[in-house]
């Protein structure tokens, strides 16, 4: 006999955990970040980034960094300060930001921009 599953509430969305928060290791800098995993509302309002004419991959890559990373938080001027750094670094962050949110790649959708 099959075991009757319990069915979803609405209290239960309430209850149940958001996305996952991991702790990012950044070897070249001995230091790690908090990082956040995108939830469904945050996936269609970076989505819409993309099709945007007045916006390119890189404004995608700051709003996901402004969304994703928890500690420290970032706004534009710290988002500014960290492109100053390593490119390694930065293309880290990404790896792991896709890794924690099921995707691939780096993080760079400049294929997904016409002209880019």
């Amino acid at each position: 006999m099959t075991e009757k599953k319990q069915r979803l509430t609405l209290d239960d969305l309430v209850k149940l955990p958001n996305v996952q928060e991991e702790e990012v290791f950044i070897p070249q800098w001995d230091r790690s970040i908090l990082v956040r995993g995108i939830s469904k509302a945050t996936q269609i309002k970076l989505g819409r980034l993309i099709e945007n004419e007045d916006t390119d991959a890189f404004d995608y890559q700051k709003e996901l960094l402004k969304e994703s990373v928890v500690d420290p938080k970032l706004d534009d001027d710290a988002i500014e300060i960290l492109y100053q750094k390593d490119s390694a670094v930065i293309d880290l962050i990404f790896v792991e930001l896709n890794k924690l949110n099921g995707l691939g790649g780096t993080g760079d959708l400049a294929e997904q921009f016409p002209g880019e």
